[in-house]
């Protein structure tokens, strides 16, 4: 073990590959691709999806070329549970494991643990070193955006409230990723306000980009697109607060004047059964198309798949930052959207898309026809705003060095035994 190096314990609910993890795992990931040039040791601690992969014991994660040493603290049957939500929510079963297996992480001698959410309350207890945390979200939303009755009432908000309390009196060091989850917590914390870094999450610029020798038609036919034609895409997971049913009603709208348009929708939930009947009951079934889960970068089908459509579409009830139109844009390509998150500093209507203010299909719907053929977009504008969102990675590092630094210097000042 070098001196030099710092040992990080990445935790978070996911097997650092699949679906699950919801915008956590990209941060993550694109974390990773900026740490490898960093005097870094990284652990991932998530869960496992394969009873071919024993929780507890060693295993390893490939990430942008380099490999990874892999834990898997408990085990989720992610194809049993990709479009229906199990009885017992998945955080509730990472909190027991997290306490479960503490120890099993203190075993590895870990300089700072970098955690991601809530549940990761048991390493909280009884401190054993730094701590990053990053926030995902402003408190209240992870409860009133719940799809589980439970998490909605009166007395589990008065417990998580709680939860967040503790983590915000405990954490050394916060990443916030979004201006409300930041207003809020230095607000709240006053006195620690100086351990609160306002840095939205990184997009994989290199990846999400024009690519200018694509063959749109033979890379729609990978998807199983139509070759010809305009598609809109929509990306993201299907739970409700994602409000896709908006956007098949604002489509439906559109499919009935526009006879060569198109819907295409990533991703996987607990919403897909009930999407897949609506599209049925609006007579969409030839122009709607559920593509399932695609992975994020480094494996390179999102980014072609935005290449190959024609705009993005979005009609969220929230979103911390909904990184997807920063993804759409950095490929050059006009986004359409609720006024969630980002969508109000990247959108400039009939520039770079629409921003929606209403959530009648009426008015997504005319939006939807102006990107489909009504106005030129220029694909450079577009990249242009998105820039922004490419670099904070980089100082989520820098983040971690600086705490390095202070716990040795503690360490130096520290007073000595008699």
């Amino acid at each position: 073990m070098s001196a030099n190096k710092i040992r990080i314990g990445i935790v978070l609910g996911t097997d650092f590959q699949g679906r699950d993890g919801g915008g956590s795992q990209p941060a993550v990931k694109i974390f990773l691709k900026f740490a490898q040039e960093r005097p870094f040791d990284i652990f991932l601690l998530g869960m496992s999806t394969s009873k071919d992969e024993p929780v507890g014991q060693l295993s390893k994660r490939v990430i942008y070329g380099r490999e990874y040493p892999f834990i898997p603290l408990f085990f989720h049957d992610t194809e049993r549970y990709a479009n229906r939500k199990p009885l017992v929510p998945v955080r509730i079963q990472t909190f027991l494991a997290y306490a479960l297996r503490r120890r099993l992480v203190d075993s590895l001698q870990l300089d700072i643990l970098y955690l991601h959410a809530p549940q990761a309350l048991p390493f909280f207890w009884s401190k054993r070193q730094p701590i990053l945390y990053q926030m995902h979200n402003p408190q209240d939303a992870e409860i009133i955006y719940s799809r589980y009755a439970i998490a909605r009432t009166r007395a589990f908000g008065h417990i998580y409230r709680m939860v967040v309390r503790t983590i915000l009196e405990k954490a050394d060091q916060f990443i916030i990723i979004d201006q409300e989850s930041y207003d809020l917590y230095t607000k709240q914390m006053p006195g620690r306000r100086e351990r609160f870094h306002l840095l939205p999450i990184s997009i994989d610029s290199d990846q999400f980009r024009p690519i200018l020798d694509l063959d749109r038609r033979e890379a729609r036919a990978r998807f199983g697109l139509p070759a010809e034609g305009k598609i809109l895409l929509c990306v993201g997971r299907l739970a409700w607060k994602k409000g896709v049913d908006l956007v098949l009603r604002a489509f439906s709208l559109v499919a009935s004047q526009v006879p060569d348009a198109f819907l295409a929708i990533a991703g996987d939930g607990d919403e897909r059964p009930k999407l897949t009947a609506l599209v049925h009951q609006l007579g969409l079934d030839e122009r709607v198309f559920f593509l399932g889960y695609i992975p994020q970068p480094p494996n390179p089908n999102l980014p072609r798949l935005y290449n190959c459509t024609d705009g993005l579409v979005l009609g969220s009830f929230h979103e911390s930052l909904a990184l997807v139109l920063a993804e759409a844009l950095a490929c050059g390509k006009p986004v359409i959207s609720t006024p969630v998150g980002i969508a109000p500093q990247v959108i400039q209507d009939g520039v770079t898309g629409y921003l929606v203010q209403s959530r009648e299909p009426a008015e997504m719907s005319i939006r939807m026809r102006q990107v489909l053929g009504g106005v030129e977009f220029d694909p450079s504008t577009c990249v242009e705003a998105a820039r922004k969102y490419a670099g904070a990675s980089e100082q989520i590092c820098d983040v971690i060095e600086k705490m390095r630094s202070a716990k040795r210097k503690v360490s130096v000042n520290a007073p000595t035994a008699a």
